[in-house]
This record gives C-alpha cells, structure tokens and sequence, in this order.
C-alpha cells in the first residue's frame, strides 16, 4: 500500500503544488510573469540550444556503450531515440520511466543488437550519468561551508554513501571483477550489464564519463547563464558547487519533472549568496521550462513516419 502510494503520480503532483505554492507565495507573481513572457527569442533560442547540444552529448554518450567507434550517423540515429524518450518523460513520474521508449528506434535500426545488451546499456548509461552528479555532489560539499550554507547531516552522510557505491563499482569494472556483483541475488536481474562492463570495456566507460562531464558542466554553464540574464549575481564557481548537490537531491523521484523540489532546493542553497528571491526563482523556472521546450521537440520526431514504422513494428 505505502509503495502504491509513494509511486502515485498523483501523490507526486500534489508535493509539487504544495513545494511550488510555499517556493512562490512570497514573491510577486505577475512580476515574474512579466519577465518570463518578456524574454528575447533570440536568448530563448541560445539556451535552448545548449539543452540540444547536451542532448547530443547524453546520446553519443550511451553509443558509446554499445558501438565503440560511433560514427555520426550513429550518434544521430541514437540522438532521436534520447530524443523521444525525453518527450514520453513528460507524461510519466519520473523521467526514468521515458526510457522505456529509448530502445525502439535502435531496435529498429541495430536488429543485431539483442534486446538484452540495449537494455542493460540504457541502465548502466543513466547509472554513468548520475554518478558523475554524484561525485561533483560529493566534492562539492567540501566547498560548501564557505558559502554560509549548512548542509543537513543526511544529505552529507547520503552523498558519502552513495559516492562510495559508485566508487567500488567503478572499482569492481577496472579490475574485471565486476560479475562478482551481479551473484547476489539481489541484483541478479542486471546481470546483462555485466557484458557491459567487463574489464575490456573499461575504456569505453572512461569515455562515457569524460562526456558526462563535458555535458554536466555545459549544463551548469547554462544555468548560470540564464541566472544572470535575470539578475543573479553569483559566480560561476558557486553554481558549480550548488548544482550538482541539487541534482543529486532531486535523483529521488518526489515530484513530477522537478517543479516545486528545485525550487525549495534552489531558494536553501542559494539565498545565502543571494537576497533577491525573484531572481532565483526566475532562473529556476526558466531552467524548467527550457527543459520542457527540449522535450517537446523530441515529440516531433514520434511524427515521423519512420518512427511510426518503428513503433508498429515493436508493438507487433
């Protein structure tokens, strides 16, 4: 019953109405409705084409893991597929659930890749790209207190554990023992990933995380940028610090998309540098927004009458 709950998409909606309404409800909203509706197409157009670039990234990123010397038409063809699962995520709790949509395209176009090996690549890829948060969140926390801003006892403990478990599996991968992992019966059902990661892949896997950087640090580099655009007066080094820690937190699936969470999470890490609430919040939401533009894109590909062969195909 408590897992039920705790899975409910509904649940999940109502804590970020609560988490939104507490985040807004000192700030004057026609404000930062005037703002948000006043931006330039051409600053739109900008972040919104970091979001696709970083998209790119994340898909050439989970190539890797499959194809070890991707060519472009490959990062394409695995770009659509990131693609259209970023725009089934906005229907979903979590947009881990969009993918489930990431493999019909490959499948469709890499019928020799079996379904097992593109499953487990879609696990170890996301598995890859929050454990480079992971270790930013974990580093960063050491810079923190500088700031002013006390981190609770159980995020830092949380960060601590976690870093540690992604640090013994990327352990297990170097030094090929890795299916040692796998036996338990506990985590039996991701052994295929095990193909994955064996010690002659490690290469490719240094790869993947090297690309996750770049992408995570494009990223946290557009953040500070739309920050700025509304008036936040912060370094790039303290957004550098405070985001990774922040998306690390927001991993835990207890909102839909984010909304409400990022916001309380932004207004408790950043009002200690910062005085102007608005201004947060403004670049908090935009963040969001520019998030569900990129998605929404990715729904055009579903038009295709290619990905409409691929998707009959699958449910065939």
């Amino acid at each position: 019953m408590l897992k039920k709950i705790y899975k409910s998409k509904w649940v999940k909606l109502s804590i970020s109405l609560v988490l939104v309404y507490f985040a807004f409800k000192k700030v004057n909203i026609g404000s930062i409705l005037k703002q948000l509706s006043g931006i330039s197409i051409k600053s739109l157009s900008f972040w919104l084409g970091i979001s696709i670039l970083s998209t790119v990234l994340i898909a050439y990123r989970w190539s890797l893991l499959i194809i070890k010397k991707p060519k472009i038409s490959d990062v394409l063809v695995f770009t659509k597929s990131v693609w259209s699962s970023y725009f089934y995520g906005l229907f979903v709790p979590t947009s881990a659930a969009g993918d489930i949509f990431k493999w019909i395209i490959i499948d469709e176009k890499y019928p020799d890749i079996s379904k097992s090996k593109l499953g487990a690549s879609i696990l170890l890829d996301r598995f890859i790209g929050m454990s480079m948060l992971v270790f930013l969140g974990f580093m960063s926390q050491f810079f923190i207190d500088s700031m002013g801003v006390n981190i609770p006892v159980l995020i830092r403990y949380g960060l601590g554990l976690v870093f540690l478990g992604c640090l013994f599996f990327y352990g297990l991968v170097i030094r090929g023992k890795v299916d040692l992992l796998f036996k338990h019966k506990w985590l039996k059902k991701f052994q295929n990933i095990g193909e994955l990661v064996n010690r002659e892949n490690s290469k490719q896997i240094i790869k993947c995380l090297g690309v996750t950087l770049i992408s995570d640090l494009l990223w946290i580099w557009q953040t500070w940028v739309i920050g700025h655009y509304f008036g936040l007066n912060i370094s790039f080094i303290e957004i550098l610090i405070y985001l990774p820690i922040i998306s690390t937190i927001l991993i835990l699936p207890i909102s839909i998309a984010g909304f409400g969470a990022r916001e309380q999470l932004y207004l408790f890490f950043l009002s200690s540098s910062v005085n102007t609430t608005e201004s947060i919040l403004l670049m908090s939401t935009m963040s969001g927004i520019i998030g569900i533009i990129n998605s929404l894109l990715g729904g055009l590909i579903t038009l295709t009458p290619e990905y409409k062969k691929s998707f009959k195909n699958v449910k065939q």
